[in-house]
């Protein structure tokens, strides 16, 4: 297993409760909210809200990888999976092996 861990951004419809410090915990992916911030659309008018959070991940090994390094590509896809929103920014911080 590949432990990742940093920063992820994406655009929510839907507004989240401020109380809310986890959005997504489960056995591969946990993701810590920092900060929501409220975001206007001039062309449909619509509101939509960027949320900010901190996440660690456990991906599993590909023989395609060879280094830590390979495994930065499918940090985006992995979250993606887990939220159905659109992710615009994925930092990654941190990379091991487990």
């Amino acid at each position: 297993m590949i432990y990742a861990q940093g920063i992820l951004s994406f655009l929510s419809n839907n507004r989240v409760p401020t109380t809310l410090t986890t959005y997504v915990k489960n056995k591969h992916v946990h993701m810590e909210i920092i900060e929501i911030a409220e975001r206007h659309s001039v062309a449909g008018g619509s509101q939509t809200f960027e949320v900010t959070c901190r996440y660690t991940a456990s991906l599993y090994e590909d023989y395609n990888c060879k280094s830590l390094e390979d495994y930065n590509g499918k940090v985006k896809p992995l979250l993606q999976k887990q939220i159905n929103c659109l992710i615009f920014r994925v930092e990654v911080h941190y990379l091991r092996y487990m």
